[in-house]
Parts: structure tokens; sequence; C-alpha cells
């Protein structure tokens, strides 16, 4: 059996009490005494009932083996419910208006569910063909056990132990393992980190750190399988926890935050610590200089490997579910699909507008319509002066010509500068700015060439371990010149006019993509004649500039692709060029971190109507045209991301393409992929539940915990 990395949702269900009570230094719920929470407040066993199972039945006894040792944990200890209320519950009564009763009452219940899972993937590993067995477990046990422990330590460790026999396949592969151990780690640094933050911010100026200017979707985002790991043959996690009474050189890749000192990060630990006291969960005889030897950190860590072994449980479904997802029935999805689009659509031109308004990577439009297509708008505004001057002409009662006219003038004026300020920040924790080298695009319009910055570190540097953003080139520097001085930056933005800021574009589109990119500006702007022979207002007369870039590919079904066979996608750079540019310069907020842009139809819109006339101008044109046109706002620079041009978009399903990533193929085969075994995890979690959540196999002890189900009305 292997591991696999189809969806890596581990997480630290019960990551509790320290890390939530550690940052607020709240006391939500008193204890009497440390017996108190010591308390049973219920019993998980499916061991008698899974001798009923046909399919696991002959491993019954194994389970009950490793129950009734002590290995698998059956008890559901009072600490650990006040642990998840704290560190989960306690949201659903504050911002949700749970009470106290339905809380608690929710978080049994959830506690009690992945007990049973828990005890079901490990008879679904032991009934595995050359699986798990009690023999290697016991084993696996036993070699791995400190013997110098002390009965407590030794029961935790047996727990801990067992479920990671299970998880490695007998400790052969460790990588579920060293990201369970990771996210808990992680989790307990990051509250740490939060604690330290208040002393370290004791002692220094009060900041605001930036946070106005949209950020492109994935911003340092992690890759949700991805650990630090040395470079041993057999990977091992390299990363620990920093208590300030070690090393931070010792902790692996762990990054302190801006200001630590040894001295706030031991007064951290020691909150930390009083936290656990607060709740007995530290013995008066524990040695609490490194937190991985406390006992509390055992019961954190089974809790998460217990987690980790229902994920791969699932992930192992998953895949026998998705074994049944044949070229052939891919293809025949993708044909039935677009059969009932067509037919939607025809009976209903609307529907076709209403559905690509909301496409994505898991909901697709396969059938097209023509005319139809999406757009970049890149806005650059009028000033606030400006604004003041048009409102002005507006109130002399200038003819509709005059006011054509007097806008006219004003957008000459207007200049466009990098709004990306606020990605830089002082403080080097919520810094989105660092200094450009090596291969990035160099701004000739920048005076001499001072220290240029780029943005997203994480994402851009960083790929092993962060997710890379899609459609956004990342090689344009900051256009201006950003001075830092201790925690302060100054900023001055070079100023670009309509032309400067087409030749900008062009030079950084042709530079990312490789393509020849060319426009120029249109006679017809300048003639001052703005209506029809008719008397229609001529909304042509109010397109500035037009311009393509020349594709290779425009091919729908590489939209999200960045390469083909090898060879760059210039369809696809030249789109995350100009995405980019818009993140830089657009004050149209409205555009940014969409799917494909806005929506253009060949009719009516709700847009002004020479932005309506230009953007629909462009899509006749095809990908990769774009225009300026004038209104009310500014300039608006438009892009062509998308056409429908033919009535079946991306040419069928392509088996030879469901893996490579981008393609539409892949998209769509992925989508059926999540989806079906999403659905047949759920379909046998339900199953599972159903059989063994009963009193054959759970019994509640509501009187040990009745005060915490009535603490509000206390």
């Amino acid at each position: 059996m292997n591991t696999k990395n189809t969806v890596k949702k581990t997480a630290a269900l019960l990551l509790g009490l320290a890390l939530t009570v550690g940052s607020t230094g709240c006391n939500f719920i008193t204890t009497d005494s440390e017996k108190d929470l010591n308390q049973i407040v219920a019993t998980v066993d499916i061991s008698d009932s899974l001798e009923n199972d046909e399919t696991y039945s002959q491993y019954a006894d194994d389970v009950a083996a490793l129950i009734s040792d002590g290995w698998l944990a059956k008890d559901i200890y009072k600490s650990e419910l006040v642990a998840y209320f704290l560190s989960v519950g306690m949201t659903y009564m504050q911002s949700y208006g749970y009470s106290a009763e339905d809380t608690f009452n929710m978080l049994m219940t959830t506690l009690v569910q992945q007990k049973i899972m828990t005890q079901y993937a490990v008879a679904y590993y032991l009934a595995e063909e050359n699986g798990a067995n009690i023999s290697e477990c016991e084993a696996y046990v036993e070699a791995n056990l400190d013997e110098s422990a002390d009965a407590d330590r030794k029961a935790l460790m047996k727990k801990v132990l067992t479920l990671k026999y299970f998880l490695t396949e007998n400790g052969e592969e460790m990588d579920d393992y060293n990201f369970a151990e990771y996210s808990l780690k992680q989790s307990i640094n990051g509250s740490l980190d939060s604690i330290e933050t208040s002393y370290v911010t004791a002692s220094d100026e009060e900041h605001d750190h930036a946070s106005e200017r949209t950020t492109p979707t994935g911003v340092d985002t992690a890759k949700e399988d991805y650990y630090p790991q040395t470079d041993d043959e057999v990977p091992a996690l390299d990363y620990d926890i920093y208590t300030g009474r070690n090393n931070e050189s010792d902790c692996g890749t762990y990054e302190k935050i801006e200001g630590s000192t040894t001295a706030t990060r031991k007064k951290a630990y020691n909150a930390f610590l009083a936290n656990l006291q607060d709740y007995n969960l530290v013995k008066d005889n524990e040695n609490t200089s490194v937190v991985t030897d406390l006992d509390y950190y055992y019961v954190e860590l089974a809790n998460v490997l217990g987690q980790s072994l229902i994920n791969k449980y699932y992930d192992d479904l998953q895949e026998s579910a998705v074994a049944g997802l044949t070229d052939e029935y891919v293809s025949n999805k993708y044909t039935e699909l677009q059969n009932a689009q067509g037919d939607s659509y025809n009976e209903d031109a609307s529907a076709f507008e209403t559905a690509i308004g909301s496409v994505s990577d898991d909901s697709f439009v396969l059938y097209g319509e023509e005319g139809y297509g999406f757009v970049y708008n890149i806005l650059l505004p009028f000033s606030a002066s400006q604004n003041q001057e048009y409102s002005a002409a507006k109130n002399k009662g200038l003819s509709e010509k005059d006011l054509f006219l007097a806008r006219k003038n004003i957008l000459a004026n207007v200049k466009a500068k990098d709004l990306r300020q606020d990605w830089f920040d002082g403080h080097d924790h919520a810094n989105k700015a660092f200094e450009a080298t090596g291969d990035y695009y160099k701004n000739a319009n920048v005076a001499g060439n001072e220290t240029n910055y780029l943005f997203f570190e994480n994402n851009m540097k960083k790929t092993q371990q962060y997710e890379a953003l899609r459609q956004y080139a990342g090689m344009y520097p900051y256009n201006g010149v950003a001075t830092k001085d201790g925690h302060e930056w100054t900023f001055e933005a070079n100023k670009l006019d309509i032309d400067e800021f087409m030749t900008e574009m062009e030079s950084y589109v042709g530079y990312v993509s490789g393509a020849n990119v060319k426009g120029g500006k249109l006679a017809a702007y300048n003639d001052g004649e703005y209506y029809t022979a008719d008397g229609k207002v001529d909304y042509s007369k109010f397109m500035y500039y037009e311009g393509a870039v020349t594709l290779s590919n425009t091919n729908a079904a590489d939209f999200f692709n960045a390469e083909k066979n090898g060879v760059k996608n210039d369809a696809y750079a030249a789109l995350s060029a100009v995405n980019e540019l818009m993140f830089a310069y657009s004050t149209d907020t409205g555009c940014l971190n969409t799917y494909m842009g806005y929506v253009v139809s060949p009719y009516k819109t709700s847009y002004v109507p020479e932005f309506e006339y230009a953007a629909q101008y462009a899509i006749k044109k095809g990908v990769g045209t774009y225009v300026v046109c004038g209104t009310d706002y500014g300039w608006h620079i438009i892009y062509v991301s998308f056409v429908y041009d033919a009535e079946d978009v991306y040419g069928g399903y392509n088996p030879a393409e469901k893996e490579i990533e981008g393609t539409f193929s892949n998209l769509f085969y992925e989508s059926l992929k999540s989806t079906t075994a999403t659905t047949h995890s759920s379909e046998v979690q339900s199953s599972v539940l159903n059989k063994y959540n009963n009193d054959r196999s759970v019994e509640l002890f509501k009187d040990t915990y009745k005060d915490l189900l009535e603490m509000d009305q206390q």
C-alpha cells in the first residue's frame, strides 16, 4: 500500500488548550482539580460490533486486543473536551450564538466520530493484503518504546507508536507521520509566536501592517503536503519548536518573528506553560525545559496521528474510487454535459451568460455561444482634482459634444502610477517585497536603476514550499523608487501618461511572453466627430488605442497551461503579465482575482457604453487583442483573455492530457476525480458511523460533563 498525496487535510483536530488560550490569556472554564479534568466523558470501542461486519469480523479480536492493552485509545477525557472547546467550540458560542449545551454536544459528537473512524481505519489496514498485523505492531512499539519512561509516559507512547505503525506502514513510509508532526510543531510555534508578539511590541513602537492593496489569490499559501525535510536518504523532519530555552539554530527551518530575543521567547514559553498548568496538563514532576518531553505533547500528537490515519484511510478509499474513472467514462461525461448545456442554452440565451459568469476550475461551460468572452480591465482613474474638474464641466450645462471634448482634455493628463506601496512593510514578518536580483524585468523608467523590488518572495522563490501564483508573472518590480530607513518606507512612483503606459505594458508583456506585441493610436479618436449620420453617439470615437499580442496558441483547452510540449505557452504568459500589471496599476478592484476577467456579451450589458463598445469590439478580434477607451472613470486598458468562438469550446476531452497540469482535460478530470473521491469517502464515513455510533460501541457519561453543558446558565 502506498502513501498518497491526493488530499492532505491533516490538521491538529485537538490542538487545543495552550494553542488558543496561550494567545488570549483568558480562562473560560475553571476546574476544581486535576481529578475533575481526568474524568472520562465517553468510551468508544467498536471491536464487539466488528464481529458482525462481514469484511472485518476476523480482525475484531485484534482491534479488541489493541484497545484492551491500551495501545489504541478508547477513552475520551474531560480535558480533551475542554481543550477542543477552547480551540474550536468557543468560536461557535461567541460568533454564532450557540448555547453551551449545543456546543459541547457537537464537540462530543465529533470526538466520538474521530475515535470510531480511527479504530475502523485500523481494522481496514489489518485486513489489507500484505498489510499490518498485531505481531509486527507489537514488535515495532516495543522496539521504539523508551523503557526509562514512567508508567504514564509509556502508556502515552504506546498509543502514539501504535498509530505511527499503522500510519507509516511499519515505519517505512514516513511522509504522513512527518507531515503530522510538522503540523503539530508548527501550531505550537504559531501559538508561541502569537504570545511573544505581545512582549516584542510592548518594547517597540506600535505599528500597522500594510494591507489595503489587494494581493493575488494564494499569496503565502503553502503546499498542502509540504513539510521541511533533511537531505538524508530517508527524509526526516527539519523543524522543531523554539522555546528560548533552546537555540533557534537547532530548530531547523523555523524562523523566529521580527524583534524576537531569547528573553521574549522565554517569556512566551513560560506563559504557554502557565496556561497548561492552569488546566492541570503539566504534572509537578515533569521536566518542562523541552516541549516534546511533556506528556501534553504526546496527548496532542496522538490526536493528530489519529486524524492523520483517518485521512490516510480516506485517501486509500479515494484511490480505489478514482480507479473507476476510465477514459471512456470521462469522455462520456464530457459529451453528456456538453449536450445538456447545448439544450439548455438554445432554449434560454440568458442561461449561457449566467453560466459563464460562474465558470471555474470545477464548473465548466463546454458549449459555446459566439460573440461572448472575457476581458481584463486596467483602469487608470481620474485624480481627485480631475474628478472635480470634470464635475465642474458637467455643472456648466455644456452640450454633450462639448462635455466629450472636456473629458478628452482631462484624459490627456491622467497619469498611471504603481499602487503596490501597500505591499511594502518595514516589519519583515509582514513584508511582501524583496530586492530584485538576477533575471527580472528592468524598468527603464527608474532613474539610475536604483534598487528594484519584486513581490511575494515565498511564492516566487520558495517553490518547494509554496504554491505558484496562477496567471501571475511575478517579474515586474515596483515602478518607482522605494527607500527604507529603519521601519519607514518612502515612495516615489513614476507617473506615466497613457502613451507611456502603453509602451510600458507592451514592453513587459513582450518580455514575459516572448511574443510580438504591437499597437498604435487610432486616428478616429482625434477627429472630433462623435456622432453617426443618424445622430447617434459613435462609440468607436472613444477608442484611443488598439494592439495585439501575436500568439502561437490561443486554444481554449490550454488557457491555464503554462507550457505546451515543453515550450512556454505564450498566451498564458501574456495573460499572466497583463494580470500582474492590473494588480500594479488598476483601481478597478472588481476585476482582481477573477477567474478570467469580466464577462462580455455581444448584446446590451450593464457596462458604461464606451467600455461596452470597446470590449465587444476587442472580443471580435480575438484573444490577445487589447484596446484603450476613455470613460467618465478614466482610461480603460481592455485585454481579451478568452473567447467563445465554437459550440464545442474545448474540442472534447483528451485523455493524453489528463495529467498535464493546466490543460482543460486535466482540470476536467481532476474535477470529476475530486467529486467522485469526496462522494465515496462521505458515503463510507456515513455507513461506518451508522453501523458503529450506537450504544454497543459508544458510552457517554453526561453527568461527568454536565457542568460544561450548563456553563452558560451559571
